[in-house]
């Protein structure tokens, strides 16, 4: 009676050792790969509510997709007079997608217009919160796949590219780098909560958001008049400003990608991040093949395919 008594004791107290190194010494926890409303592959387009207006924007979830591994995700952003349907069509990261295996994001903006640093139109004239928006957007659908939060990017054309620099600027603490296509940071207050990439993509014979910049055609009259862009920032000082925004040093990596292509890029910045300028001489200002709209007919081939140049060189940390 003793003897089972005695081992019943050590029993116990074995047990109640394991419970309390358990307790004070858990598990590493494992990360969450979903809350609620789980996404698995395919196209989905959803519905929110921001600032209370009701928004929408596409998703697209790679077949690739099993939400046992987190995986990239990527804000690609439509230009002014466009709706997300067309960036999903012509800006080649829907393909990009089904390739490298990240989940894509088209969001829509109020009136086709995003409310970036001077431009554009009715939500650059509302004022619209585009940010807190597209803040939404990422927090939404981290908590509906396993994203992984150190790849968090955002891409975008003309205003579409100018919302991509603001993000940079003001949601740096949820993207990690960021590449705008036709627009220039266009601005001189942005102050990212840590360091952050941007990379612009623009071109020499851009007719609408001129390469070397613009000023309004009047002496008096602002560079921004009710979301018109009458004077816009060149391309090449958006590169200085980001170099100063990045801690940059002077060290350049500069390479002649083909005839018409070359790519800049300070390599020694802060937080190991990098700045850069791909300038496509004579280029136009979508940079997108095949694309239909704005006087394109859909015969323009660009000298650089842009969707995968900024996977290899912008965001591939």
């Amino acid at each position: 009676m003793k003897a089972n008594l005695s081992r019943f004791i050590r029993h116990l107290s074995a047990g109640v050792g394991l419970l309390f190194a358990a307790l004070i010494c858990p598990a590493p926890a494992q990360a969450a790969q979903c809350n609620y409303n789980c996404l698995a592959p395919g196209d989905y387009t959803i519905a929110t509510i921001s600032g209370l207006i009701p928004r929408y924007y596409l998703v697209h979830v790679p077949a690739s997709y099993t939400g046992q591994t987190a995986v990239p995700l990527l804000l690609d952003i439509h230009g002014f007079t466009s709706y997300a349907a067309d960036e999903r069509k012509y800006s080649g990261q829907l393909q990009q997608s089904d390739q490298r295996g990240f989940i894509a994001v088209w969001p829509d903006g109020i009136g086709l217009s995003w409310n970036a640093y001077g431009c554009c139109a009715g939500a650059n004239a509302a004022n619209i919160d585009d940010i807190g928006f597209l803040r939404q957007v990422i927090v939404a659908m981290k908590g509906r796949a396993n994203i992984d939060a150190d790849r968090v990017f955002v891409t975008g054309i003309s205003n579409g590219g100018g919302m991509a620099q603001r993000m940079a600027c003001e949601a740096a603490d949820l993207v990690r780098a960021a590449a705008s296509v036709s627009f220039p940071l266009n601005t001189s207050n942005c102050h990212p909560a840590r360091p952050i990439g941007l990379t612009e993509i623009a071109a020499t014979a851009d007719a609408t958001i001129g390469y070397y910049g613009s000023t309004p055609p009047l002496a008096g009259l602002p560079n921004d008049l009710a979301g018109i862009p009458l004077g816009v920032q060149g391309a090449r000082e958006s590169f200085a400003a980001w170099k100063v925004i990045g801690g940059c040093t002077s060290d350049l990596a500069a390479t002649q990608i083909n005839d018409q292509v070359r790519s800049e890029v300070y390599i020694n910045c802060l937080g190991g991040v990098r700045e850069g300028l791909v300038t496509v001489t004579g280029g136009k200002h979508v940079l997108y093949a095949n694309y239909v709209g704005l006087g394109y007919d859909g015969s323009y081939v660009p000298p650089i395919d842009v969707a995968p140049y900024i996977w290899d060189n912008v965001f591939n940390l």
